[in-house]
């Protein structure tokens, strides 16, 4: 992400940011107050569906698609009645309940597949939590943005660190259940068998899903944090694929000796925007390092906002959100061009890109001549 003041006055006049405006559309005092009014709204919103979340609920309405009544549903989990009642006339205010008179409350539309089914590709149902847990940074913020101190992902304690990692268990579910049909070229690689390497693998689930969906893949991941290294180790372990996937804890000196040429694939998800600037075209190189000559590096991240006439395009506003939440943290998330940019330098040809909600997907490939 590039601003104003860190763009070098010869550039300035073909800088986005340095032209054009964004202004409001003509409105209203009242509706203003309610635009502000609907994002407290959301705030409880997540609360609720957290709380839908770790009582059971959602999955009690996804087993009972005709509906079910609150005495139903506090009977079965063995809550408060009129705790309940609340809870599901507040979730249909929100529209992620229906009701009916005879058959009681239904998830609206969806709903069962986004939070009602915690194995499911599209199950956002532990987002919120992750998030709740994201918010305690703000009580850092007044201080922080006094000082200018970063508070790193690193820093966090354990439970922010397993709530972040097993949240994100969805992204390789959505890759390769969304995003992957539209990549007929890798999804071929895949089916043949390769090596994998996943960078800033977390809790695993990338390399368990790449292995468990492809038999035939060999996959490592990686990861600076040791508790996130500890929870892949543990995965592979319960689903029983240490033949053939493993996860390692590297200390950022560089690649072990048995990586370099080693790889077919390099994968990071949601991992660039969270290196220190300083240092994403060293792992970017690393990552190039660890290609065979003909490898292809697969980045799933965030894309910022080339200029100020995107910072309101629906397709980006959650970048813009999300550098805010992570701004303490020390991470930037990147344009399109940087990112383009960024691959260019480490002599690496965009060969697919394409979009999925939020994220933005490239696909770039090694030089076949070129050995590590």
């Amino acid at each position: 992400m590039t601003t104003p003041s860190e763009t070098p006055e010869s550039a300035i006049e073909n800088d986005p940011w340095s032209q054009g405006a964004v202004t409001s559309a003509e409105t209203t005092l009242q509706a203003q107050m309610g635009k502000v009014f609907g994002y407290l709204k959301g705030l409880h919103a997540t609360h609720l569906i957290d709380v839908g979340t770790k009582l059971g609920l959602f999955g009690q309405l996804a087993n009972a698609p005709t509906g079910l009544t609150p005495e139903a549903l506090a009977t079965t989990e063995g809550l408060d009645l009129k705790y309940i009642r609340q809870w599901c006339e507040t979730g249909c205010a929100l529209e992620l309940l229906d009701y009916e008179p005879t058959s009681g409350y239904r998830l609206a539309p969806f709903m069962d597949e986004i939070l009602g089914r915690p194995d499911g590709t599209f199950y956002l149902g532990s987002f919120p939590e992750v998030h709740l847990l994201v918010a305690r940074d703000y009580t850092r913020y007044p201080e922080l943005f006094n000082s200018g101190d970063v508070y790193s992902y690193q820093e966090h304690d354990e439970p922010f660190l397993r709530g972040v990692a097993e949240a994100l268990q969805t992204i390789p579910r959505m890759f390769l259940g969304t995003v992957l049909p539209n990549l007929p070229e890798l999804r071929e690689r895949l089916e043949a068998g390769i090596s994998i390497l996943d960078v800033g693998c977390g809790g695993g689930y990338a390399i368990v899903e790449f292995a468990e969906r492809y038999p035939e893949v060999r996959c490592v991941g990686i990861d600076v944090e040791s508790t996130s290294v500890r929870m892949a180790q543990e995965l592979i372990r319960s689903r029983g694929l240490g033949e053939r996937v493993e996860a390692r804890e590297l200390d950022g000196a560089g690649l072990p000796p048995d990586f370099v040429d080693s790889f077919d694939l390099v994968t990071t998800f949601l991992v660039l925007h969270e290196i220190h600037p300083d240092l994403k075209e060293a792992v970017l190189d690393q990552c190039v390092r660890a290609l065979r000559p003909g490898g292809q590096l697969l980045l799933f991240d965030e894309r910022y906002p080339s200029g100020p006439a995107e910072l309101r395009d629906p397709s980006q506003i959650y970048a813009v959100m999300a550098q805010w939440y992570e701004l303490t943290w020390g991470n930037i998330i990147n344009t399109k061009e940087e990112i383009h940019a960024l691959l260019a330098r480490q002599g690496l040809r965009v060969v697919a890109e394409t979009t999925f909600s939020r994220f933005y997907i490239v696909v770039a490939e090694k030089d076949p001549s070129k050995p590590a």
